[in-house]
């Protein structure tokens, strides 16, 4: 990597006695990118240099409570900024715990953190103004000051007073030098000594700016020039309603990098069973990370303001992982370690006391204000319902704040409760009808749910697979009311709301060698075959004889790939044309290959509606096959052509 001429030369090289360390690969790699690319927003190499200097003041706390040995005992815990336009330089220093040679080296020399390669790769993907956003989840912010800086000093003093201070130095050129340094004070001075083009951050005032902007919530005091920047107290620790609206909304910004305003802020403070204060955020999108990574938790753990955990996974269950911000306790022992949070009681007291009240305050919101609790239901209900099998403690508050498309529900953005179906089902109902399905086109279009519509009875759409299929294997009743699948075949409505038969359905003994032929014709790929009660317009249609049978074996498939649900069984249309149809040509002539054809057409109609059909090449072949019977003039020889390519067997039914 080879410096850039346009900069002024470098100062001279530390002493001799130095040791210089080559960079690890994948290390040149990130600091390359830093140095060339990374220019959208260069000024938050100041925030995460503080952001560091903060966990140094944090682990300092920590370690203080179980360490006599430490050196300067009674300094203050703070960060200066210091300038010195004169020199161009910027000097970052803080009094925490420092590091020892060994701790540089591992810490400022090589990239420990498993997947830190693939991060590399995807920040030299990403455009620049999304890299300055990236750095900091990854553990190497610190790497930013080579935005500005065309050399980095790292003078630092540990903790322990039998380790000595070191000194660090690099150009980010390929390499570090370490050397024996002078000081004595504990903590750690980073100097930046700057490049010409960041000639703005020699200025005190734009230093300021950026401390206000990106770190004014830090729990320890930031001074520039004496003077203290960033707020005296911890916004969680005001009573609620104290900040302003912008001030929640800056730490928001401050703790999830997020560019927009959160959705929703809970500010609370609780004291039995556990003493504790909490201000959390909804954040406004549901982003890929969260919904699909079991351990993307945004909650930071305090125990009397020192951290204990960055992203706690004991606070909250799985299902409210979308939450960001902060929770501080006295009640929790100041020397809990990371570890010992997972077994601790306070810590399980603590967060079943915060899950109740973080699910109070949604229901609160449900009721106050609809439509900002229908934008929160949009994005984060697929993860909420979750919680239906996960929590079953506090599955009836979770009931509350479900919310569902329906028949009655017309437009997209009209969703209703579980209460409000109940309170207006008909008198004798017995069921709660839902219809799951990808989407509520698919919904719509599902044949089963012909009959309940011209009953005038309200069926439930489900439209967030697999996780619907997850929650109603443990849903069986609400209010007394069970749970049904308008695709099962033992449903209390279609005994009770029967409709009369068409007058043009076939007589009984045609329906009966229609059904024996269709269960010949497609043998093992069906349970049953039986006349229909709730099709309308449809020929056929697949249900499942048990309403809850068809969830559990979907979990089944998400457990096991090679699982076989049994067989369904196929309803057939006494009414349909093409069912009457069938019936005149077995009366003719059964033994013709149109009707199996027509047979596995009709079943293959059915999976696809479902979602389920394996093989689809066979079902174009045979299409086609038909197509060229239906497409033949009355007369002439071409007919007859037709006629024997539908009847004969498909290329892809031959090979199979």
């Amino acid at each position: 990597m080879n410096p850039d001429p346009t900069q002024t030369p470098p100062h001279p090289k530390p002493p001799a006695q130095g040791e210089v360390h080559a960079f690890q690969a994948e290390m040149q790699q990130l600091l390359h990118i830093i140095i060339h690319s990374l220019y959208s927003e260069r000024e938050i190499f100041l925030r995460e240099l503080i952001s560091n200097a903060s966990d140094a003041l944090n682990r300092l706390r920590f370690e203080m409570l179980t360490s006599q040995e430490v050196r300067d005992k009674d300094a203050p815990l703070e960060i200066a900024v210091a300038v010195d336009p004169e020199a161009g330089s910027i000097t970052v220093t803080d009094t925490g715990r420092g590091m020892t040679r060994e701790e540089l080296t591992a810490s400022l020399g090589t990239i420990a953190r498993s997947g830190t390669l693939d991060f590399v790769k995807t920040l030299a993907q990403t455009s620049p103004a999304q890299r300055s956003e990236m750095i900091g989840h990854f553990g190497v912010g610190f790497y930013s000051a080579f935005m500005v800086a065309r050399r980095v000093v790292v003078d630092t003093c540990p903790a322990d007073p039998s380790q000595p201070a070191t000194q660090w130095v690099s150009e980010g050129a390929g390499s570090y030098i370490l050397l024996p340094s002078g000081r004595t004070q504990r903590g750690t001075a980073i100097r930046l000594e700057l490049k010409e083009d960041a000639r703005e951050f020699r200025e005190a005032r734009r230093l300021e700016q950026i401390v206000k902007r990106y770190s004014n919530f830090i729990p320890h005091p930031i001074r520039l020039d004496g003077r203290r920047l960033n707020a005296e107290d911890a916004i969680w620790s005001q009573a609620k309603g104290t900040p302003t609206e912008a001030q929640y909304q800056e730490f928001y910004k401050f703790i999830s990098h997020d560019a927009e305003d959160a959705l929703f802020t809970l500010h609370f403070h609780i004291d039995a069973p556990v003493q504790f204060r909490a201000l959390l955020y909804l954040p406004q999108r549901l982003t890929n990370q969260v919904l699909y990574s079991p351990t993307a938790f945004g909650l930071q753990l305090y125990a009397n303001r020192v951290l204990i955990q960055e992203d706690s996974r004991e606070l909250v269950p799985l299902y409210l992982r979308f939450l960001r911000g902060v929770v501080d306790s006295e009640d929790l022992p100041l020397n809990v370690s990371r570890e010992m949070a997972q077994k601790n009681p306070l810590i399980a007291k603590l967060s079943a006391s915060l899950t109740g009240r973080v699910l109070r305050e949604l229901k609160t919101l449900s009721e106050a204000d609809a439509p900002r609790y229908r934008t929160f239901w949009q994005q984060y209900g697929k993860v909420l319902k979750e919680g239906i099998t996960a929590d079953p403690a506090n599955q009836e508050r979770l009931l509350e704040l479900l919310r569902f498309h329906s028949t009655r529900a017309q437009a997209d953005e009209d969703l209703i409760t579980l209460k409000e179906y109940v309170a207006r089902m008909r008198e004798g109902q017995k069921e709660i009808l839902y219809c799951s399905s990808p989407s509520r086109e698919a919904a719509e279009h599902n044949p089963n749910l012909e009959f309940f519509r011209r009953q005038g009875l309200e069926v439930l759409y489900l439209l967030d697979r697999p996780v619907d299929d997850i929650m109603m294997t443990a849903l069986h009743e609400y209010e007394g009311k069970t749970f049904a699948s308008i695709d099962g075949g033992d449903l209390d409505a279609l005994r009770t709301d029967a409709q009369p038969q068409a007058a043009n359905a076939l007589a009984a003994e045609e329906l009966e060698r229609v059904i024996g032929f269709l269960k010949t014709a497609l043998g093992e790929r069906v349970g049953n075959v039986t006349a229909s009660k709730r099709l309308v317009d449809s020929p056929a249609t697949l249900v499942e004889p048990d309403s809850q049978a068809g969830h559990l074996h979907t979990v089944m498939r998400m457990m096991d790939r090679e699982y076989r649900a049994p067989a369904k069984t196929l309803e057939i249309n006494p009414a349909h044309a093409l069912i009457r149809n069938m019936a005149l040509r077995l009366k003719r002539d059964p033994g013709q290959l149109l009707l199996k054809h027509l047979a596995d057409q009709l079943l293959d109609n059915c999976l696809l509606v479902e979602g389920a059909l394996e093989h689809p090449e066979r079902m174009v072949a045979r299409i086609q096959a038909l197509m060229t019977l239906a497409s033949a003039p009355p007369e002439g020889g071409s007919a007859a052509e037709g006629e024997s390519a539908a009847e004969g067997e498909s290329p892809a039914e031959r090979r199979s």
